[in-house]
């Protein structure tokens, strides 16, 4: 197995003490030792995260509670935190986009299985033809790969740009269709004709009336005989989150009664056989099948009525929409699908070949603008833990604990003495109050003790900022809330059998920890910020044990925007993931699957975080192979996206350099170390690095 190959040779995760996380805010108290699993087997692991619903049939949990990656059904394994090692190995650092071909590959595959299998049981007497927009994900590598294998399966491509366009006629075969949607002026058409004049398969996409003249004159004055499709809008909308691309007030496509008069215009002057494609979107991640049922229907009516009328038209191309299931829920919400992909192929051939044949047309090529569901799954995005802040987590005051908690040494066998000593008299009388709550905390009062700190706590916060309360009580004060709702939360969920009444629910999102990840969630999340996209988000370790922490994700950038706050929890959603205690010299690594579509290519710079390293593997054999690394931005480089140079950069800090040793705060020595310094940051990766010497302030001596 594939698996078992990377395993041999590889230095284990745990003896990495030179990738040890570094200190954030309260980081030390959150090391833990290795705890007992409690039961917790890897069937645990997999319901809590869902990787079963989500990640089949490509991800699971392996026995010793590693991720595998399986990317073909017949093929092999990959144990994906060996295969992390190996690239660290070769002097990568985390944020690693590890991109598996193979995945890619089986997706294209499996989806024209799907039809075939479709076009099979219901006779239909036509083929399929998925054509991949370029837009979902512009990588040149991983467009290479669809290319690829889109030569073997008939497929092609969709263009939106003139920068896509020429990518595809660069690119792809000349036997391939490329579809030029979107907005376009002259040279966009212009170089859609010239490629035609070279033996090339462009077909234009009328999106608005005007551009059916342009069409026409360029191509006259190319010398060629147009090959065109018309988008029409339809009645039927979509769902989610896209379902303004469908409907009468869809950005792009002409209405019917604009489609007739474009017909009949090129009827009258000869032409009606360059209308070829009739084509509509109804939007990206649909998630009811119903509206894929009606919408095809509708199109498909306008199809025949169109051929009757004199249309030479042979391709019905349905758009994009085929959804992913991020959540695993199979179900209408934004973020799944309630069909699968052979309910999908076998809802487009047989509505379309029940019109068709009612209306005694031929069966139409069909096309699909499939993107999304297929280049999703092929990539996985892997994070380091920085470190963590555990507000929830509070200290309690000196005097809320046992005498022997304190000082074992003086306490005494007087039951008395071990008691707490309790608030000193001249604390104010809400601090007091929440530490009568604390105190008599029980299962009978829970729910009034809880209010009760509340209260009280409000009071604390509003003596502060009169100016009555010190700062240490307001400390006592918060630390006693925190603890009282740390203790209402167990009890609630020991009443409620694992579950909270809705009254409680915020607690584990209060309580629950920060962890401190290595990733700009901008760059390479950006739907996870922009519209509330959810991710499969799970660790990679340490799956055998059970998760004992809850938190939300925070990343480096400096934004409050920059967290993540929504999770996959079994069959639903959560605000809180479950993670495990970080442990001293041990790296704790997260990985976010789905990621291939949109992602990268959306990404933006913010605080100049650039593109994170790439790679992309492929199984030969029982073989693992790394195919190619692209290496993430350098400093230099997204300082040169915003028009700095590295020359003047570099002068103007040796400028400062001079200063300094002008006026005798740094010797020659020190300056040669600081220009190297300085130099090698441009060169270096925009994320962080371990921290690796983690002496602590006590033993540090200032000069």
């Amino acid at each position: 197995m594939c698996a078992q190959i990377i395993r041999q040779g590889q230095t284990s995760a745990d003896q990495r003490t030179n990738q040890a996380s570094s200190a954030s805010e309260q980081d030390l108290h959150s090391i833990d030792k290795p705890q007992p699993h409690s039961g917790w087997t890897i069937d645990d692991a997999a319901e809590e995260y869902g990787i079963n619903r989500w990640g089949a049939p490509y991800f699971s949990i392996s026995p010793e509670g590693s991720i595998l990656v399986r990317p073909t059904q017949a093929g092999p394994e990959i144990d994906l935190n060996r295969l992390v090692d190996r690239l660290c190995d070769r002097g990568l650092e985390l944020p690693i986009l590890i991109r598996f071909n193979d995945i890619l590959r089986d997706r294209l595959n499996a989806l024209n299985q799907c039809f075939q299998q479709a076009i099979r049981e219901e006779r239909y007497d036509n083929r399929y033809q998925c054509v991949f927009p370029i837009k979902v994900n512009q990588q040149r590598e991983v467009i290479q790969q669809v290319l690829d294998e889109s030569r073997k399966l008939g497929f092609g491509v969709e263009a939106g740009s003139k920068p896509e366009l020429l990518a595809a006629i660069a690119m792809s075969a000349p036997t391939l269709p490329i579809i030029c949607n979107g907005f376009k002026d002259e040279e966009f058409i212009r170089l859609a004709m010239m490629a035609q004049k070279l033996g090339r398969t462009v077909f234009p996409v009328v999106e608005k009336a005007s551009e059916l003249d342009l069409i026409f004159r360029v191509a006259k004055e190319v010398g060629v005989r147009p090959r065109l499709g018309i988008r029409v809008k339809l009645a039927t909308r979509g769902s989610g989150r896209w379902e303004a691309s469908g409907g009468y007030r869809s950005k792009f496509g002409l209405t019917v009664a604009q489609v007739l008069h474009a017909l009949d215009r090129m009827i009258a002057q000869g032409y009606a056989d360059c209308f070829e494609i009739l084509h509509f979107h109804l939007g990206s991640q649909i998630s009811d099948i119903r509206q894929v049922k009606t919408a095809i229907t509708e199109a498909s009516r306008i199809y025949v009525d169109l051929k009757r009328r004199g249309a030479k038209m042979g391709y019905l191309d349905v758009g994009g929409g085929l959804g992913v299931d991020y959540t695993g829920t199979h179900s209408d919400s934004e973020s799944s699908m309630n069909y699968s992909t052979q309910e999908y192929a076998n809802d487009v051939v047989s509505h379309v070949k029940s019109v068709c044949d009612e209306a005694g047309v031929t069966h139409p090529v069909l096309m699909t603008e499939t993107g999304r569901a297929v280049a999703a799954h092929h990539s996985v995005l892997v994070l380091d833990t920085l470190g963590v802040s555990q507000p929830g987590l509070p200290e309690l005051p000196t005097w809320a604990k046992p005498a022997a908690a304190v000082s074992p040494a003086e306490s005494t066998a007087d039951a008395s003495n071990l008691l707490p000593s309790g608030p000193p008299e001249n604390y104010e009388q809400p601090v007091k109050t929440l530490w009568e709550s604390y105190r008599n905390l029980t299962p009978a009062n829970h729910m009034e003790t809880f209010h009760d700190a509340e209260v009280a706590l409000d009071m604390c916060i509003h003596l502060f900022g009169g100016g009555y309360l010190p700062l240490e009580q307001r400390v006592d004060a918060e630390n006693l809330f925190f603890a009282v709702c740390q203790r209402v939360r167990e009890i609630a969920k020991e009443k409620g059998d694992g579950t909270i009444p809705q009254e409680l629910a915020h607690l584990d999102r209060m309580l629950s920890d920060i962890y401190f990840v290595n990733f700009s969630l901008f760059q390479s999340l950006p739907d996870a910020w922009a519209i509330d996209q959810i991710f499969p988000i799970m660790p990679t370790r340490r799956l055998t044990e059970e998760p004992t922490r809850n938190a939300v994700l925070g990343d480096i950038t400096c934004d409050s925007d920059g967290k993540v706050d929504s999770f996959i929890c079994g069959e639903g959603r959560n605000d809180t993931l479950r993670v495990h205690p970080l442990r001293e010299q041990e790296r704790y690594t997260l990985a976010v699957f789905l990621v291939g579509a949109y992602q990268e290519i959306l990404g933006d710079l913010h605080n100049l975080f650039g593109d994170t390293h790439a790679v992309h593997v492929q199984c030969h054999d029982d073989a693992l192979k790394i195919c190619s690394i692209v290496k993430g931005d350098t400093v230099s480089e997204v300082l040169s996206y915003v028009q700095y140079e590295d020359r003047e950069l570099l002068d103007r800090i040796g400028q400062n350099i001079e200063d300094a040793i002008d006026s005798e705060r740094i010797d020659q020595q020190q300056a040669g170390r600081m220009a190297k310094a300085f130099e090698a940051a441009l060169a270096g990766y925009t994320y962080l690095s371990p921290i690796v010497d983690r002496t602590p302030l006590e033993s540090i001596k200032l000069d």
